[in-house]
């Protein structure tokens, strides 16, 4: 073998060694970008369902107000309704 083709050889072995770590370096980056992307995502979608409970537990507390305060009024509008039945059967 000739001083030649060992150095082509070197040449070869060497360019698949550099090719090999620097892909291997852009998948890291690659994926490693990629988790941050997808947690970021993550994070968004834990504060809209944090937003979303918020918003659902305040209307049902408006809910129950309500439903306290008209159950309230109607029982006050039935006392009503009754006393001017019983007025007006009595003239």
């Amino acid at each position: 073998m000739e001083l030649k083709d060992v150095f082509y050889i070197i040449g070869i072995v060497s360019t698949a060694i550099v090719t090999f770590l620097t892909t291997k370096h852009n998948l890291k980056e690659y994926v490693r970008d990629r988790i941050d992307e997808l947690k970021d995502k993550i994070h968004k979608q834990e504060l809209e369902i944090r937003e979303i409970k918020s918003r659902d537990e305040d209307q049902q507390q408006i809910l129950k107000v309500l439903k306290t305060d008209v159950l309230d009024k109607i029982s006050n509008i039935e006392g009503i309704i009754t006393n001017q039945t019983n007025n007006k059967k009595g003239k």
